[in-house]
């Protein structure tokens, strides 16, 4: 009972204190308020991003399955009858579930078409309203075993397999009913076509539910619609379509390991159900983790959690300089209370009453600025993920990120503004309390041990800002850099043009072809083009096959003839494919890195190599795919660079696209100057022959750049140059505050000095040099810790291979030059003292 009234009473004597010094006390809550603010950000964004449960009742009963093969390598789908068997057999899961994300055309559906701007390059919907949209396919159990129920209807798991057949329904997202449909009230019994499918909205999901996934997807559909869905009858009974990821969630009493114990001998079995020679028929391990959307546990991740670690310690960085900023404010205010402490303790109080009183002042200063930086960082988050969604292309689908506080970060934020206002204060309070101990300390005076405390901190904090302002730096050359990349080919006056035809029985393979060729035929025609081929645009790096010969791992494209010409890629050895009716010749064309790793030294060309495929279930059905016979390398090729930062989609081996597959391609097309002329120019060429054509088109610099490791280095840059800006503001804070009242605190020194002689320009100097030693003692130790991150970051940076030479000398050039503009004001202060007054200061 005492203790807590001593707590109270130090607590009213804190708010008293700090209200006397109203202007100090905004200063030190707003410094400590970034460091938690970006903390509390962090530590947000980690929770709605990374750690994200998956989205159901009790999600800690979830769990993922995947299986780990003799070779390492992870496989996270399978095949529907896989699926059927371990939902049978496995009696340690209340419930086990299928599901995977797709993307099919949505026609006569009324309402606005939202396809939007956020669609890469320029969109061309098709007839009736048709759009593409994403969609989740689910076993029939999906919402029962998530607990989730309809925001209005209902769900699959009440309705029979014959009935699913009979009348395919899906479910609507409440988020895509708003914008497309205004909400209205007649949508449920609506029909709608998804590839030309009539299927009946039968309910409509929770708003943003995401489900097993991390965005919200327009439909659900049940996955026994899938065969109609495709047009294909053996879309379930073909057990090497790998294509759904499992969920389960664990039945009462039951644990991981049971679960993976009890699959084990389920997975042994099904493998030898499985081609032979497929990847799945090799021996496994069942593999079974926490719930998650992502397809792997976290530690698969290597580059993720690298960047995870780097940002926190960038975040722990910051906190670092925001508590330093706030010590030495405080430590040079608790010198103007030399005089008050002194009393306290000539009345009996012991040093340790006092440093509990100073203390809790800090804590308090701690808990408000925790109490700001909670407000302000949840206000900042909610703007970002709104502007970063409708930013990202649609192809991401629409993306759900739950930013708002939960007891989490509530308890992390009271957590961390509580040992941070008490680190921030403990040194001050310790260092003021011995020095009001001395029975001559006097208000004017600024104790040798005091000056080095106070100067380790601003050590520290220039230390810690300079390492966050260089890794801004570093990003942002990195972020420059990539944009600015040689990619080996022409990318600003090439359009990639993509399209996709209903899948409808009127679209044979022979009028998919026919369609085609007459496309090609009439943009060849339009102004402006140069040239036009069928090839997957080069940043695609979706597919590779290993060299049996040697086992290296190259990426391949199938491209025609004239690819190499209309891209501006340079022939160095041998000869080009050519043009021919029929089946193409049984030959490859490499990249010089591929003919290197391949025979390195040694002249390919005429040489053989027998491809296959490293996982032929990244393949779309149409996909050709690299395997077979031996082919004969025939010529070598110029580098081009993919979408990957490290090269290692340079390594390509291309082959010659056959005539009679060009439906299954991409469009290239080579402008002569102006590609958006071009573009503008596609769109009355396609209604005029095939009106329910849906296409995509943008420039190959477009398509590069909305790739993921674009955007992610773009999104690092941003946040990397935005943190060492924040720490770089509080550094110049914390020495501009200090310097300031070190030389008020000096002020009868300074008189003194004055009176005898001294000239302005020596205490000016004295007062700057003083100032500019911790500064360089910082600088010096954070150039060496910033040559430890960048290390550490090499593999994440682009372009920038170790410690960059002009990142550190002009970050730490300017940051000397900032913090001796930021000591010069108070400095110049010193010098117009009048000496008489001085001298009568107290």
């Amino acid at each position: 009972m005492i203790l807590l009234e001593t707590v109270v009473h130090d607590l009213r004597y804190g708010i008293r204190m700090l209200s006397r010094n109203a202007g100090g006390t905004v200063v030190t809550v707003f410094a400590l308020a970034i460091g938690i603010g970006i903390n509390t950000a962090v530590f947000t964004a980690y929770k709605a991003m990374v750690a994200r449960p998956l989205d159901a009742r009790a999600p800690a009963e979830m769990v993922n399955v995947a299986l780990v093969r003799d070779s390492g390598a992870t496989d996270y789908t399978f095949s529907y009858p896989d699926y059927e068997a371990f939902r049978d057999s496995v009696h340690s899961f209340s419930g086990l579930i299928a599901f995977r994300p797709d993307r099919v055309t949505l026609s006569n559906a009324g309402g606005m078409n939202s396809q939007g701007t956020r669609r890469l390059g320029l969109l061309r919907p098709g007839a009736s309203n048709t759009e593409f949209v994403n969609v989740f396919v689910v076993s029939e159990n999906y919402f029962k075993v998530l607990g989730v129920k309809a925001l209005q209807g209902r769900t699959f798991e009440s309705i029979s397999i014959p009935d699913l057949l009979a009348s395919p329904p899906v479910l609507i997202s409440e988020s895509y009913w708003q914008r497309r449909f205004a909400r209205d009230p007649a949508m449920l019994g609506k029909t709608i076509y998804l590839n030309s499918l009539a299927v009946t909205v039968i309910g409509i999901t929770p708003r943003d539910f995401v489900g097993t996934g991390v965005g919200s997807p327009t439909f659900c559909l049940p996955i026994s619609i899938e065969p109609l869905i495709h047009a294909d009858d053996q879309w379930l009974r073909n057990r090497e379509n790998q294509r759904y990821r499992l969920f389960g969630r664990l039945a009462s009493g039951s644990g991981i390991g049971q679960a993976k114990a009890e699959m084990s001998p389920i997975a042994d079995r099904l493998r030898t159900l499985h081609d032979p020679k497929s990847e799945a028929a090799k021996p496994v391990a069942v593999l079974v983790w926490p719930g998650s959307p992502f397809p792997l546990p976290l530690k698969n991740y290597g580059g993720l959690t690298l960047s995870i670690l780097l940002i926190m310690a960038a975040a722990g960085m910051v906190l670092a300089v925001a508590c330093a900023n706030v010590g030495s404010l405080q430590l040079a205010r608790a010198r103007s209370r030399q005089n008050e402490l002194h009393t306290r303790l000539s009345l009996g109080a012991s040093r340790l009453r006092v440093i509990r009183q100073l203390v809790t002042e800090s804590s308090l200063v701690g808990v408000l600025a925790g109490v700001l930086a909670l407000l302000f960082t949840w206000a900042f988050l909610k703007v970002a993920v709104i502007l970063t969604t409708n930013a990202l292309p649609a192809e991401y689908g629409t993306l759900v990120f739950d930013v708002t506080p939960d007891f989490q970060i509530f308890a992390y934020v009271f957590a961390v503004s509580l040992v941070a206002g008490m680190l921030s204060g403990l040194a001050p309070a310790m260092e003021s309390s011995r020095s009001a101990l001395s029975s001559n300390s006097r208000a004017g005076t600024s104790p040798l041990p005091s000056r080095r405390l106070q100067d380790v901190l601003v050590a520290a904090q220039v230390a810690f800002s300079l390492v966050l302002m260089i890794a801004g730096s570093m990003a942002i050359r990195s972020s420059i850099k990539s944009l600015n990349m040689d990619t080996g080919y022409e990318s600003k006056h090439v359009i990639n043009l993509d399209f996709q035809f209903a899948e409808s029985s009127k679209y044979t393979a022979v009028r998919k072809l026919a369609l085609v060729h007459e496309l090609r035929t009439r943009l060849a025609a339009l102004p402006g083009v140069a040239a036009i081929t069928s090839a997957r645009p080069p940043g695609d790096s979706r597919f590779r096959t290993a060299a049996e010969n040697a086992q290296p791992t190259l990426h391949y494209a199938y491209v025609q003839a004239n690819y190499f010409q209309t891209l501006g890629i340079p022939l160095f050895l041998g000869r080009g494919f050519q043009s021919q009716a029929g089946q193409p010749e049984q030959s490859i064309i490499l990249s010089e890195s591929a003919a290197k790793q391949l025979w390195p030294g040694q002249n390919p060309i005429g040489r053989s190599l027998r491809l296959g495929p490293t996982d032929e279930r990244s393949h779309n059905r149409s996909e050709l795919v690299a395997t077979g016979p031996a082919y004969q390398v025939v010529g070598v090729v110029r580098d081009t660079r993919g979408a990957e930062f490290d090269g290692s989609d340079s390594k390509r081996v291309y082959l010659p696209l056959a005539e009679d597959r060009v439906q299954d391609y991409s469009i290239l097309i080579r402008t002569k100057s102006d590609a958006a002329q071009v573009m503008r120019a596609i769109d009355p060429v396609i209604s005029s022959i095939d009106s329910s054509m849906m296409t995509t088109s943008s420039t190959l610099e477009e398509l590069l750049h909305q790739s993921p490791p674009f955007i992610v280095s773009s999104i690092a840059a941003g946040v990397a140059s935005t943190v060492g800006l924040l720490g770089l503001l509080l550094a110049l804070m914390g020495i501009y505050g200090t310097v300031g009242y070190i030389v008020v605190l000096r002020t009868r020194e300074v008189g003194i000095r004055m009176a005898i002689g001294a000239q302005k320009r020596d205490v000016l100097g004295l007062i700057l040099r003083e100032s500019a030693r911790p500064v360089l003692a910082g600088l010096i130790a954070g150039i060496l810790l910033a040559a430890g991150a960048s290390y550490l970051a090499r593999g994440l940076l682009y372009g920038l291979n170790g410690v960059d030479g002009l990142s550190f000398a002009g970050v730490s050039l300017m940051f000397l030059t900032i913090a001796l503009l930021a000591s010069y004001p108070p400095a110049r202060r010193a010098t117009r003292v009048d000496p008489m007054v001085a001298l009568r200061y107290e």
